[in-house]
Formats: structure tokens, sequence, C-alpha cells
């Protein structure tokens, strides 16, 4: 029956996720929005099913979550395109973004190889574009800050996941370097007169992400260091 678990809650979820889209698009004449109501009901069920299995993968192929995971993103996405008249652009790349992560995350860690990047590579790839868009928050807006944000501390979480082991002295040092970089950042800000809001976001998203980091793979970290030793 446990074995079961994953399949009655992914299509409870499934169902009252749908229910709540629909019924929310029709009533707003709006897909956007609804899009989101619809995925805030349905995670919840599909997490426990997660949690609840001892391999939710025999029920729920990482692949095949990841790929609907895509095509979640893709119409969230597409909606605040086509819905650009009462939804920011950058709103809609942060909803797709967020939408897209619980799929990713399970694939990940259920197994789903599909990325040809390293797992350096990929942090590097993911810490570049965060980092784009927490220097255009300024100009952007506060969603561009927490863009930056999710994207820079996924990469780095992906990387963990894959085998990204970093030693304390690299902990130490970057969480260092990143206190330094968002109180600079802040600084720079008050003297050029920056928009606060925004630029603080982006200060504080280069403060905490390394902090956080650490603070969230720390276990597996001791783990690793204790096989080695």
């Amino acid at each position: 029956m446990a074995e079961r678990v994953p399949e009655f809650a992914l299509l409870i979820g499934v169902f009252l996720g749908l229910s709540a889209t629909v019924s929310a698009a029709v009533l707003s004449g709006t897909l956007f929005r609804p899009l989101l109501f619809g995925a805030v009901v349905c995670y919840p069920f599909a997490a426990f099913g997660v949690l609840r299995s001892d391999d939710p993968s025999e029920a729920l192929p990482p692949r095949v979550v990841l790929g609907l995971g895509a095509a979640i993103g893709l119409l969230t996405a597409t909606t605040a395109v086509l819905e650009r008249a009462t939804v920011e652009p950058l709103d809609g790349v942060f909803a797709a973004v967020v939408v897209t992560l619980p799929p990713v995350a399970y694939a990940v860690r259920f197994g789903a190889d599909v990325n040809p990047l390293s797992p350096v590579q990929s942090l590097v790839c993911c810490a570049v574009v965060g980092a784009a868009f927490l220097a255009l928050a300024p100009r952007l807006g506060t969603v561009s800050a927490l863009l930056g944000f999710v994207l820079g501390l996924s990469g780095a979480l992906y990387a963990d996941a894959r085998g990204f082991r970093p030693t304390h002295r690299q902990q130490r040092v970057g969480i260092a370097a990143g206190a330094l970089v968002g109180v600079s950042v802040a600084g720079a800000g008050v003297a050029m007169r920056l928009p606060l809001g925004p630029t603080t976001a982006a200060a504080a998203a280069l403060a905490l992400t390394p902090s956080l980091f650490v603070a969230l793979t720390r276990t597996r970290t001791r783990r690793h260091h204790r096989f080695r030793s």
C-alpha cells in the first residue's frame, strides 16, 4: 500500500490543482495567477507522496517529473508574456523559475542525470546568471534580486547534490567574501543614491547566499569529511 502513496497523492494533487486553476481562470479571466495558484495547491500533495515513500521514483519516474516541471515552467512564462499588460516580464520569469524548481529538485534527488555540465560548471553558470540579475536589481527592481538569489543558491545546492564538496576553508572564505561584497554593494548603493529596496535586497542576497548554502549542506559535508578521514 505504501508503494501506491505517491501515485494517489499525485493524482489528488493534480486533480485539486487543475480544479483550482480552472476555477480561478474562469473567475478572473486570466491564466498566469491561476496557474501559480494551482501549483501551490498541487505541490504539497506531491511532496507528501515523495516523503512517505521509500522509493518514489518507481511510481514517479524522475525524468517524467522533470519534463512536467519544464512544461509547467514554460507554460507559466508563456502566459506571462501573453498577459504582459497585467504581468511584469521579470515577474513571469521569476514565477516560471519558482514553479520549475520543485520538479527539478526531485529529478536531481532521484537520479535524472540529464545535465551535460559538471557540478562545478553548473554552479558557475548559475552564479554568473544570478550575479547578472543581482547587478541589474537597482534598475529592474527587487524581483531581479530575488531571482538572482534563487538561481545562485539553487546552482550551489545542485552542485552539492551532484558531489561538489567545498572544504571548510573554502566555506569560510565564501562566507567572508559574501559578507564583504554585500556590505560593499550596500555602501555603494547609498553613496550612488541607488533605489534603496532593490539595492538592499541585492546586498542581502550576496551576503546570505554562501552562509545559507553552508547551513543547508552542513550535515552532508560533515559526513563526507568523516568518511574521508
